[in-house]
């Protein structure tokens, strides 16, 4: 006999139904609400190993018990997909098996890693260095971890249950779904260098997902900032060829002029800048207004004042909305300074045909 007689409805009810009253209709006593408890920690996840196993022990023999744990399960488990449509729809996915949508799963996996990846790498940069905030703003990095973590329990609870019917799970082709939860659920937290999960990252979203075009970008970002200034310049060079995306072919172009114009590469630098200017970026993605930035710096560089001072005028005309950050800019480029220093004429100039710059609050 079960050492949980007397718990629970009698005849053949289960599950919750059973455990609303004990027996002959009588309330649960402190015994059976006590043991419903432990069930829902047990469910929950918050039992310690002593009592758990206690727990387990009471589960396998008594069947009303069970019942109830197995109802807790589900009712957790649509909580959870009610709160996280992206976890429905990932095991819904897994269940079909069809594979255009198990090819999103992945580019969205890799989208996942992707955002934690750039968001942990700007984090580590002083914010006056980055004065270029391509794609979009990073991302709120628990919120999209623990998001991340739903998706992907959806995808493998998806699988659980095409193997449970028989069919060949298709997780197990490709992407280790069991490794993208641990990466989620903790391992990434045992990297203490947010350089080192950014790097970590951006190789995973690029190894579920060899075409993701904004990891290589980000990649070939943090290349850079560690200094290994010619793999970054492969890398976006190889970006620029292959994107299908205008605007990450504009940004890794303007990375390779960057490059070309700090090693002094003026004429170079200003091949891959004109690129963005030919091909009609500047006008259809107001982004790219920094380029005209970038080419009257490049100009200043070469000691062309005149074509310097005619950029930034064409700049402040075409994209007026951004004469703040230009003038915020302005003061932090050194060369900049020293020439309005060196050069009262220029100084003159500069004031009288962009005075827009030292109106701002940023000049």
């Amino acid at each position: 006999m079960s050492s949980f007689d007397g718990f629970g409805a009698q005849g053949p009810a289960s599950g919750f139904d059973a455990w609303e009253v004990g027996v002959g209709g009588q309330p649960l006593s402190d015994a059976q609400l006590a043991l419903q408890q432990d069930l829902s920690s047990l469910a929950d996840g918050e039992l310690d190993e002593g009592l758990a196993a206690n727990v387990m022990l009471k589960l396998e023999s008594d069947e009303e018990a069970s019942a109830f744990f197995q109802d807790l399960t589900r009712c957790a488990k649509m909580h959870r997909d009610m709160a996280d449509p992206d976890r429905l729809m990932a095991r819904m996915a897994m269940m079909t098996g069809a594979s255009h949508l198990c090819t999103d799963l992945e580019n969205r996996l890799a989208t996942i890693f992707y955002q934690l990846g750039k968001a942990y790498l700007l984090s580590a940069l002083d914010p006056d260095r980055v004065v270029e905030r391509a794609f979009e703003e990073p991302v709120a990095v628990e919120q999209t971890r623990v998001k991340g973590r739903g998706f992907v329990d959806g995808v493998l609870l998806g699988s659980d249950r095409e193997t449970a019917n028989g069919q060949e799970s298709s997780s197990q082709e490709g992407v280790d779904w069991q490794t993208a939860r641990a990466m989620l659920n903790g391992r990434l937290e045992r990297i203490e260098e947010p350089l080192k999960k950014a790097s970590r990252l951006l190789e995973q979203a690029i190894a579920v997902a060899p075409d993701h075009e904004e990891a290589r970008f980000y990649r070939a970002y943090l290349d850079a900032q560690e200094g290994r200034k010619l793999l970054a310049r492969e890398r976006w060079a190889d970006l620029f060829d292959t994107a299908l995306q205008p605007a990450n072919r504009g940004h890794a172009a303007i990375q390779i002029g960057r490059l070309h114009q700090a090693e002094g590469n003026h004429r170079e630098a200003l091949r891959w800048y004109r690129w963005i200017l030919i091909s009609g970026l500047f006008e259809q993605d107001e982004r790219f207004w920094v380029v005209r930035f970038n080419i009257a710096m490049t100009y200043l560089e070469m000691g062309d004042r005149e074509r310097c001072l005619d950029y930034f005028k064409g700049l402040i005309d075409s994209q007026p909305q951004h004469v703040a950050e230009m003038a915020h800019m302005a003061t932090q480029a050194p060369l900049l300074q020293e020439v309005l220093e060196q050069y009262p004429d220029f100084a003159n100039n500069l004031i009288t045909r962009c005075p827009e710059l030292f109106a701002s609050p940023a000049a």
